[in-house]
């Protein structure tokens, strides 16, 4: 990534966690780019955003094809499961040599409520990669926060700062996408490939402690000391 151009990042889906998650980038001066199947939900996002943009611009595609072509880096911001299959299967090609982050949970919004699911792949972050293409990388991150503590400016300038954990399929996608990352004013922090991704999402290692940032907030020293040293992505 280029130090002298703004870093923007795609967001597909903007709900109430897909916003904060935007706003979070945008407060640190990354443009975003928005797109909703439903119109109105982004154009709502993006009156939001625009607020708290800081030097950065807030886009609203008109089509996933746009969308995708807006950057390299997408964020996957819809339900799990038959939401997720749809957009992968729509942008097909288009998803060549992007790193998407997923964000999902395996949550199912039903008529009696949300209800956790047990992925037949082990979680919800398995179930995604399965779909996608090979030349894809494919991050995991945010799965663990709730919208709040994402939203919170306070915990983006936090000192030590909050550590941000996330998955990655390859060596090469850490490398890409943690100067993305580090743009939030958190502290990325590499924690294992896909194969951990449970460990990332609701009910998992990380989403499971608390610090003095609050519920599945860690900063620095906390989470060395709890987790111990950084992890190395294999080559």
């Amino acid at each position: 990534m280029s130090t002298t151009q703004t870093p923007t990042l795609t967001l597909i889906g903007p709900g109430r966690h897909g916003t904060a998650i935007a706003g979070l980038f945008a407060s640190h001066g990354v443009n975003i780019s928005l797109f909703h199947y439903k119109p109105a939900k982004a154009e709502a996002a993006a009156r939001r955003l625009r607020p708290i943009a800081r030097n950065a611009r807030i886009d609203i595609a008109t089509s996933l094809e746009e969308a995708a072509q807006a950057s390299p880096f997408l964020a996957l911001t819809t339900l799990w499961g038959a939401p997720q299959q749809a957009v992968v299967s729509a942008l097909g090609d288009l998803l060549d040599g992007k790193i998407l982050i997923d964000v999902a949970n395996p949550l199912d919004v039903t008529p009696t409520g949300v209800q956790l699911r047990r992925p037949v792949e082990g979680s919800a972050g398995q179930y995604l990669a399965s779909l996608l293409p090979a030349n894809v990388g494919h991050v995991k991150a945010f799965s663990n926060l709730a919208t709040a503590a994402v939203a919170s400016s306070a915990i983006a300038e936090a000192s030590p700062k909050a550590v941000l954990p996330y998955l990655a399929d390859s060596a090469e996608t850490s490398a890409q996408v943690r100067p993305l990352l580090a743009q939030t004013g958190w502290q990325p922090r590499y924690v294992g490939t896909l194969r951990s991704a449970r460990d990332l999402e609701i009910t998992g290692t990380y989403n499971q402690v608390s610090g003095r940032l609050g519920r599945n907030v860690l900063d620095v020293d906390e989470f060395t000391a709890r987790f111990g040293p950084e992890q190395t992505p294999d080559a």
